[in-house]
């Protein structure tokens, strides 16, 4: 699933149900029981958000169970389903997991997918020298360090992480387990070419266009308003302004998730999102300070 303005999930969001997570939608949809907590990395999905301060867009991987669904309104969403499908093909890493057979009863594939490729959309953006065709600019240590959040309980890992490092540019061929391409005797140029090619130029873009424009949006809401302050100044107005009275709870939400691990069942009479003031999360070097 890409979901490219979270707006139009909102619709589902009651009012007593303001703070729902993106898990309790999917499932409904899907008829699927979260952990509500992220601790198992199943979840794990790409968000892309523009900033349009650097003027460039930030990919990365955040576990879907915990974040709060506002949180993500003028991102791009991209799950394991909008990487590749029966209907539209696989991608590589879901072909390469396949042939590595890193996946047995299926719960921890999706998230493992998803945080490996949030690594290569990241590696790819660097500056590293490019590798040869078939690879990606990944070492085979960061490789292994992108899966390191997620949890399995069958395979053990070596065949999971095998199916990562094959796309590793420093990797030995000869260091790779049991997988489903190769036969006795390959040579290491035969084996490098029966497997399903990585080409980061076929990567879909993450972000579309259209939602650079966006701005950020207040969400009026009668019960649970969720504030979106573009600067310091606007939030202490906000702060300090009448609905602050009458000992008005609020949440602050930094970041990507509204709870962390533990459960959160406690409702806030505001819920104030600080991503789109620059100087809360922008470092700035200056010679001198007075």
């Amino acid at each position: 699933m890409v979901c490219t303005c979270v707006e139009a999930m909102l619709e589902f969001v009651l009012e007593e149900k303001f703070t729902a997570r993106c898990k309790d939608r999917r499932s409904k949809r899907l008829d699927v029981v979260g952990t509500r907590r992220g601790g198992c990395g199943s979840c794990v999905a790409l968000v892309s958000k523009y900033d349009p301060n650097l003027k460039n867009v930030e990919d990365f991987s955040v576990s879907l169970c915990p974040t709060l669904l506002c949180s993500l309104n003028g991102c791009s969403v991209t799950t394991s389903e909008g990487l590749g499908n029966t209907r539209d093909g696989f991608l590589s890493i879901h072909e390469r997991f396949a042939s590595f057979h890193a996946s047995q009863c299926g719960f921890c594939t999706p998230g493992m997918c998803m945080s490996f490729f949030s690594a290569l959309v990241n590696a790819d953006k660097g500056n590293k020298s490019d590798p040869q065709p078939g690879f990606s600019k990944l070492t085979s240590s960061e490789a292994e360090k992108a899966i390191a959040g997620n949890l399995c309980r069958c395979t053990g890992y070596r065949s999971i992480a095998d199916a990562c490092k094959y796309f590793a540019a420093d990797i030995d061929i000869e260091d790779l387990g049991f997988n489903s391409f190769w036969k006795k005797g390959d040579s290491n140029e035969v084996k490098v070419s029966k497997f399903p090619p990585y080409d980061p130029t076929m990567n879909f873009t993450t972000y579309p266009e259209f939602l650079k424009s966006k701005s950020a949006t207040n969400l009026e809401f009668s019960r649970y308003p969720w504030y979106s302050p573009v600067s310091i100044e606007e939030l202490r107005s906000f702060l300090n302004s009448n609905v602050t009275e009458n000992s008005a709870r609020f949440k602050l939400i930094v970041g990507n998730t509204g709870t962390g691990y533990y459960k959160e069942t406690q409702r806030y009479d505001h819920y104030v999102n600080l991503r789109y003031i620059p100087k809360l999360s922008i470092i700035e070097k200056r010679s001198n300070w007075h």
